[in-house]
């Protein structure tokens, strides 16, 4: 993490949310937004918030007075449970218009996702309406700096469409783009050599992360056995390496999961679409590199065979490997 990179960017803003920021000292101040816990140590998770919030207020324009840094709530009989959410921002009404985690880089590339969504994001977000508030959007964040700028690396769910994990693992629907002045956020999608390019610096806790996520969900819930399971994702990887290979610069890659601009909305493709893209990129790998030329048995070859891996299976591995160049 380039805590240069961040303080460039901090300093370099009009609208003063961090007026001051030592890193040799690890501290920094904030000041203009409504700071529920004064935080003062300039720690990497810390400075990831640092620059949010110097973007939030100076780039995707939001007053600094609508936005909250640890907000607590608390729960039991008595009140004895405690948890706090990182960054509110707040609409006209008080409502939460982006309920925000925010995690250091190596953490969010090595935390369980699907745990930190439920447990501080959405059950969270349901203590907040006990509160009496609405909340728009839920957000996983952190920043990235591979390209030698920073950038937002994050994960935003509809709560008024989810009302609950269990609701929204089902579709697992998300965008990546946070929104300006309280607008729709949406889906920036991964373009060859474009500031939204595939990850190439991985560490072995990623990986195992990685690895670990897709025994989770592939394997759990019964139905798939392991056979079955290995050869789908292998099938999977070789359609991604066949999209990277075909991509020029400047090209959308095909390996990801969409969402399509309709009636000035965004709509997320359906299972069913992105099937039928991947399993393009697969019939086109096994001609190009394995060599199978016989029309007739490409139309026979399918990346998965759904009766054994669902198609909600299918989405979960292609968001998990979607980011990363193989």
């Amino acid at each position: 993490m380039n805590n240069t990179l961040i303080k460039q960017y901090i300093d370099s803003h009009q609208i003063k949310v961090v007026p001051k920021l030592d890193l040799a000292a690890e501290k920094l101040e904030y000041d203009k937004i409504v700071q529920c816990q004064k935080r003062t140590e300039a720690k990497p998770e810390e400075l990831c918030r640092a620059f949010l919030l110097t973007k939030l207020v100076n780039e995707l324009g939001y007053a600094p007075e609508k936005i909250e840094i640890e907000h607590e709530y608390t729960a039991g009989r008595p009140h004895t449970i405690t948890s706090r959410i990182d960054v509110i921002v707040r609409d006209a009404n008080g409502d939460a218009f982006l309920f925000i985690e925010v995690k250091n880089q190596e953490e969010y590339a090595t935390i369980d996702k699907d745990s930190v969504i439920e447990e501080q994001l959405f059950k969270l977000a349901g203590m907040e309406r006990t509160e009496g508030h609405d909340v728009k959007y839920l957000v996983l964040y952190t920043t990235n700096d591979a390209t030698g700028s920073i950038t937002d690396e994050c994960i935003i769910i509809d709560n008024k469409k989810h009302s609950s994990f269990a609701d929204w693992v089902t579709s697992r629907d998300y965008t990546n783009t946070i929104p300006a002045r309280y607008g729709k956020a949406q889906k920036t999608p991964y373009v060859k050599s474009s500031a939204k390019d595939l990850e190439t610096d991985f560490t072995n806790e990623m990986l195992n992360q990685l690895q670990s996520d897709l025994h989770n969900v592939l394997w759990g819930g019964g139905g798939t056995d392991d056979n079955e399971v290995f050869a789908s994702l292998t099938n999977l990887i070789l359609a991604k390496i066949q999209d990277e290979d075909e991509k020029e610069d400047g090209d959308t890659y095909d390996f990801q999961s969409m969402t399509f601009a309709k009636d000035g909305d965004e709509e997320f493709e359906t299972n069913e679409q992105l099937f039928e893209r991947i399993n393009e990129l697969y019939r086109r790998v096994l001609k190009s590199k394995l060599y199978i030329l016989d029309e007739n048995e490409l139309k026979k070859s399918y990346v998965i065979d759904t009766k054994k891996f669902s198609l909600t299976k299918l989405k979960y591995a292609v968001q998990k490997l979607e980011g990363l160049l193989c």
